[in-house]
């Protein structure tokens, strides 16, 4: 058969040739098929569903006896009262000697203390209604039209039992311009981010008196007039649009002191008055855009610094129009370092002033608390030992060897920003004295506490600012990482305090030696000396959408509970409804905008309305907006609650099961919200009182 003959013959039976491959692997197929384990026998449907039935079952049964079983104490009287007959130890009350041969045979040469790095960084994004200086005091918002009085809710009588019930609930659940600043970066940033609830006009004129919130339904910062520090004038202040990546570090103190003690205590000369102890000066942040790379691919290229403690203290001192109030308690600040909080206005701000690892009573509190459960131990099992605790009874909580304790008064809290940026020595600390004999090998500072707090801010806008290239964007994703300095005790910033080279260490005398070439030359002493770099955080942008809510009361219609076998369970005769406060942030406007909303499942969470009240931010007025609609993509994915409680009985049928609503927020993020907690802003949120509710 010749080549042309193949050709043909391949031509016409090539799709013969097809189907019989097809053929053939069909038929390999159903061969191996016929060899392979039925999986019926492991996997049945109704085997599985029994199973599974009687887990659930087995999970209902009352269990107490197997928990228990071993862990019943087993309590010995006798023991017991003889831990009360144990002799105090004479040690609680006898002072530790100074021991000269002890610390003279410990002498070393002065050593670098090792500066561990800030930990448990943490950044969020933050869109709120901040407060930001000006120089006459307008703004769009204070000339819309006062709101309308509400209508009030008629409610329905209860009985005096229902009335106590409901408050005892209540109780419980407590529940300028400034120069350089051209209006086409305005402009430019409403385009960019958004303006928030489109549509809005001013409002007709209202009538009756003028509605205002209660000063202590303000959740925020509470505006007041501010001076220029260059010209005295008096700055009123505005709302606008507080966009920024705050974030936050717990410096380890403790292991700071500790590290000091362990490098410069034995030496010759040792001072914790003046030297040897730490001074913390500064701070820096950096950042890396990591919206299109991993974070195991930055290089030091990447990284641009975005914050400092000096370009804080400047955005305070020139945009922001005041502080929001302080939280933390003085024990865990540190002077240029624990930097303010902005003034947000009429929303909490707890989330970006707080740190896990800071805690929120000071550092005699927990001692007190400590000591009490101590003392509640004791009743059982003996005395207290006191030689655990260190209290400073004159009221104190703890003190380093300056005699100061160092807190935001002493560096200008109340923002006397006409202070020194060198941010030197004398900063929250007492004034210098002579040496420090009889202090070898003590600490700097008594007590002191586990960690201190560092704040920081990467700022979008700032009214008045000048424009910056590098602004965190919307849609940008970013990490953040940052260390801190503190005054070199081997190298100070004061000359007069530098130890003497013969106490040094070899490491240490060699790189002061260079530092002092370096001062000679430049004329400039680098006396801060710096922390390693922190862990990176983890990636965060800006809120992708402008948009805030608040969850209020569920509603079940004709449901109930009822009881099968040893469980309740809810017979739902119609989906539950909830209430949600929607709103919007209007750049224009300075403050979010909003609306309340019946809410089931599937509902997302905007809508267009005819008016809206809005709370002036700086006068706490309500005032009305035209139509406006607001912009969201929060949708409502399940709600639960609701229920009338079988316990309340048919007189309280108000009385119901507490709401849960589980959400995907406009960020794309999956929320649990709870209606109990919510319960009190959601109130404010809605104007609850006013409406009679």
């Amino acid at each position: 058969m010749d080549s042309d003959k193949l050709k043909d013959f391949a031509l016409y039976n090539f799709e013969k040739l097809i189907v019989l491959i097809v053929v053939a692997m069909s038929g390999f197929l159903v061969w191996v098929g016929y060899g392979k384990e039925d999986i019926r026998k492991t996997r049945d449907p109704e085997n599985l569903t029994t199973r599974a039935n009687q887990v659930r079952n087995e999970v209902d049964n009352d269990h107490t006896e197997q928990v228990l079983d071993g862990r019943r104490p087993e309590f010995d009287i006798a023991e017991a009262q003889s831990k009360f007959l144990n002799a105090i130890p004479a040690s609680m009350y006898t002072p530790e000697l100074w021991e000269p041969s002890k610390v003279a045979a410990n002498k070393v040469r002065r050593q670098d203390p090792e500066l561990g790095k800030p930990e448990g960084i943490r950044v969020q994004g933050v869109i709120a209604s901040m407060a930001f200086r000006s120089k006459d005091g307008l703004y769009a918002l204070s000339e819309l039209e006062p709101a309308d009085p509400v209508e009030v809710v008629e409610q329905k009588p209860r009985s005096r039992r229902s009335r106590r019930r409901n408050n005892g609930m209540a109780d419980m659940y407590g529940m300028e311009d400034q120069g350089g600043m051209d209006m086409g970066y305005e402009m430019e940033m409403m385009m960019e981010m958004g303006g928030g609830p489109s549509g809005i006009g001013a409002g007709a004129a209202a009538s009756g008196p003028i509605r205002k919130l209660s000063p202590d339904k303000n959740l925020g910062t509470k505006a007041e007039a501010t001076r220029s520090l260059g010209s005295g004038e008096e700055q009123p202040p505005v709302p606008g649009i507080g966009l920024f990546i705050a974030g936050s570090a717990a410096i380890p103190h403790a292991d700071l002191i500790k590290s000091y003690q362990e490098a410069l205590s034995y030496s010759a000369g040792y001072n914790p008055r003046t030297r040897d102890l730490p001074r913390y000066l500064a701070y820096q942040v950096q950042r890396a855009d990591v919206t299109n790379m991993s974070v195991d691919a930055l290089t030091e290229e990447d990284w641009i610094l975005r914050d400092t403690n000096e370009k804080t203290i400047v955005n305070a001192a020139n945009y922001w129009s005041g502080f929001a109030p302080e939280v933390i308690p003085r024990d865990y600040w540190i002077p240029g370092v624990t930097m303010w909080v902005p003034p947000v206005l009429l929303d909490p701000y707890t989330d970006i002033a707080t740190h896990p690892l800071i805690p929120l009573k000071t550092q005699r509190e927990l001692m007190q608390e400590e000591m009490d459960r101590e003392a509640q131990k004791a009743k059982n099992s003996g005395p207290v030992d006191m030689s655990k605790f260190q209290v400073d009874i004159a009221g104190g909580a703890t003190h380093n060897m300056a005699g100061g304790y160092g807190g935001m008064d002493d560096m200008g809290y109340g923002m006397d920003m006409g202070m020194d940026m060198g941010m030197g020595d004398d900063m929250g600390y007492g004034g210098y004295g002579g040496g420090s004999r009889g202090m070898e090998g003590q600490p700097a500072e008594e007590n002191p506490v586990d960690y201190k707090l560092l704040r920081f801010y990467d700022f979008a806008y700032l009214r008045g600012a000048k424009r910056d290239p590098n602004i965190p964007r919307p849609g940008k994703t970013y990490v953040y990482r940052v260390r801190f300095g503190v005054n070199d005790p081997n190298f100070p910033q004061k000359p007069e305090l530098q130890p003497k080279g013969k106490t040094l260490a070899p490491d240490a005398y060699q790189r002061v030696v260079s530092l002092a070439a370096a001062a000679e030359q430049n004329q400039k002493r680098e006396f801060t000396r710096w922390s390693d770099w922190s862990d990176i955080s983890e990636p965060v942008s800006l809120p992708a959408k402008f948009d805030r809510s608040y969850v209020g009361p569920v509603k079940s219609e004709k449901s109930k509970y009822l009881r099968l076998g040893t469980r309740m369970i809810v017979a739902e005769g119609e989906s539950p409804t909830a209430d949600v406060v929607a709103s919007s942030f209007d750049i224009r406007l300075g403050t979010f905008v909003p609306t309340t909303m019946k809410a089931t499942e599937g509902t997302v969470l905007s809508k267009k309305v005819e008016s809206a009240d809005v709370v002036d931010p700086i006068t706490l007025e309500v005032k009305k907006t035209g139509e406006a609609i607001i912009e969201s993509a929060t949708t409502i994915v399940d709600i639960e609650g609701g229920v009338p409680l079988p316990v309340a009985g048919k007189e309280n049928e108000d009385l119901t099961s507490p709401g849960m609503i589980l959400m995907i927020d406009s960020n794309g993020k999956l929320q649990v919200r709870d209606s109990v907690e919510e319960q009190r802003i959601y109130r404010i949120k809605s104007f609850a009182e006013e409406r009679g509710l």
